[in-house]
């Protein structure tokens, strides 16, 4: 049995955030295809109260959650401790875990003293993290890098401010905030953390196949791994490498009738849920979806050119050659 705090995950395999991806048609083709957790993307802190105050409509439009998909992760992200009191007590209503953004690179994120400014600034967390904290009634985790830049790794310094705080698990992407999303991560670190850890510590980063994933469970010892960009386009990744995780090997790779099935899944869910519909996020999604077909750059290119929902689920589901 697989736990987070008092929830249960059917597998070690959790869908990352991200940003302009996670909406709840993609967690939910995801949990449909084998994770065991999915996650939402970033919430800043400060605009949830008012939100909540002012239109909780368009809130619960915004957060998406269905019950289908749980259990689901919600990740904040701020440097206001009354607002992020605030959101959680908010939030308590919706997630099944809160978890905390302390890894974010974006520069605006970074300028307002949250995200991955708080792993140069460790000493901060505490202030932040503790009336999360304290006013959350769902278990909290937190995701973190391991450190600023290569001059400056803090991920056994964060962990144990963490731990001491009593968050229920970590999530440390094994990149610093300068690298972003450049050059390897560093499973050693990830590694000598979680030999160091006290608490569940999910390992993300680079994993971009089944065995990659099984690799590094076993490698690194953590308690589970978290896909993020590698999902994209290919819920396959979940199936697989549950497959390969209980049965010790691979499934069979997925055909492009597969493929096929599962972006008209997506396409199917998209668009039941009318009050996320945004045609640039679904476009989006249908190019990862035609990433690997032949001729995707030709497809790609009319994907783009396309407005209409009908004519873009059209134009993928054919591209397949089946």
């Amino acid at each position: 049995m697989y736990k987070i705090g008092n929830v249960t995950l059917k597998n070690q395999l959790i869908l990352a955030p991200m940003a302009g991806v996670n909406c709840t048609a993609f967690r939910l083709l995801c949990k449909e295809y084998g994770a065991g957790l999915v996650t939402t993307q970033m919430f800043h802190c400060d605009s949830i109260p008012v939100l909540f105050k002012e239109d909780k409509p368009k809130l619960d439009r915004l957060l998406g959650i269905s019950k289908d998909e749980r259990p689901v992760s919600i990740q904040l992200v701020g440097a206001n401790p009354d607002n992020l009191k605030e959101s959680t007590l908010i939030l308590n209503d919706y997630a099944d875990i809160i978890d905390f953004n302390l890894g974010c690179p974006d520069k605006d994120i970074l300028a307002n003293k949250s995200g991955g400014f708080l792993s140069k600034h460790p000493e901060q967390i505490e202030r932040l993290l503790k009336p999360l904290i304290e006013n959350s009634k769902k278990p909290v985790t937190a995701k973190i890098r391991t450190g600023w830049n290569n001059e400056d790794i803090t991920v056994l310094k964060q962990i144990k401010i963490l731990e001491d705080l009593g968050v229920d698990a970590i999530a440390i992407h094994g990149r610093t905030v300068k690298q972003k999303y450049q050059g390897k991560a560093d499973w050693d670190l990830i590694k000598q953390a979680k030999e160091r850890s006290n608490v569940p510590i999910i390992g993300n980063g680079d994993i971009t196949e089944p065995g990659t994933a099984k690799f590094r469970l076993e490698q690194s010892k953590v308690d589970f791994v978290m896909i993020g960009r590698a999902a994209l386009g290919n819920p396959f990744i979940f199936q697989q490498a549950d497959y390969l995780l209980k049965n010790n090997k691979n499934q069979p790779k997925a055909i492009n009738r597969d493929k096929q099935r599962a972006f008209l899944r997506f396409a199917e869910l998209y668009k039941q849920n009318k009050e996320q519909f945004k045609i640039s996020e679904f476009r989006q999604h249908a190019m990862w979806f035609t990433k690997s077909i032949q001729g995707a750059k030709r497809t790609r290119n009319e994907i783009m050119s396309l407005e209409d929902y009908d004519k873009i689920v059209k134009l993928v589901s054919t591209s397949y050659d089946i």
